[in-house]
C-alpha cells in the first residue's frame, strides 16, 4: 500500500503547480501588454488608414490648424480626435502599468521574492476594483450585456488572483521555514 505522500507525489504529476502556472501567466501578461505598447504607441500612424480620418495625422501635427470656429463639423471632429487620444493615451498607460507589474509577477515567482508577487497583488486588487467602476458605469449607462462582460472579465481575473495568492502564500512560507532561526540554549546561559 502506498502512503499517502507518494500518492499525493503521484496525483501531481500530471498537473502542473500554482507557481509554475502563475508564471506562465505573467509571462503571457507581460506578452500581450507589450503587444499593446506597441499598438497603442503606433496608433497615430495606422488610425487614419483604419478609420478613413486623414484629418487625423493632420491634427496631431498641428491641433490649431482645424479651424475651429464657425464651423460645427470641425469642432465635432475635434473634440472627436481629443476623446480617442485621451482613451488611447490611457490604454497606453494601462499597457506600461500592466507590463511592469507583470514582469515583477514573473521574476518575483522564478526568484522567489514574495514582495514581488505582492506588489502584483495590489495591482490586481487594484485593478479589480476599477473593473468593478466600469461594471457600474455600464449598469448606470443601462448597457446590460457590458455590464454582464464586464462581470464576467472580473471573474475571471479574481480567479488568477486567487491564483496568485496562493503562490504568493507558498513562497512566503519558504521564506519563513527557511529564515527561522534554531535557538538553542546552551546549559548555564540564562538570558
Amino acid at each position: 500500500m502506498m502512503e499517502k505522500s507518494a500518492m499525493t507525489n503521484k496525483k501531481r504529476s500530471c498537473c502542473i503547480s500554482v507557481d509554475v502556472a502563475t508564471f506562465i501567466f505573467g509571462i503571457f501578461s507581460a506578452v500581450i501588454s507589450a503587444i499593446g505598447i506597441l499598438a497603442f504607441s503606433t496608433f497615430h500612424l495606422w488610425f487614419g488608414d483604419f478609420s478613413g480620418e486623414k484629418d487625423f495625422g493632420q491634427w496631431l501635427r498641428d491641433p490649431d490648424s482645424m479651424p475651429i470656429h464657425g464651423d460645427a463639423k470641425y469642432e465635432k471632429r475635434r473634440m472627436i480626435y481629443m476623446w480617442i487620444m485621451i482613451l488611447v493615451f490611457l490604454w497606453f498607460l494601462s499597457c506600461i502599468v500592466s507590463f511592469i507589474f507583470s514582469v515583477f509577477l514573473c521574476y518575483g515567482t522564478h526568484k522567489r521574492r514574495p514582495a514581488f508577487v505582492k506588489a502584483y497583488l495590489v495591482y490586481g486588487a487594484v485593478m479589480t476594483t476599477l473593473m468593478l467602476a466600469v461594471a457600474c458605469f455600464y449598469i448606470w449607462r443601462g448597457d446590460v450585456l457590458d455590464t454582464l462582460i464586464q462581470l464576467i472579465i472580473c471573474g475571471l481575473y479574481s480567479l488568477i488572483l486567487l491564483m496568485v495568492k496562493r503562490t504568493y502564500e507558498i513562497i512566503r512560507a519558504e521564506h519563513t521555514s527557511d529564515s527561522t532561526p534554531i535557538l538553542t540554549s546552551k546549559p548555564g546561559m540564562n538570558i
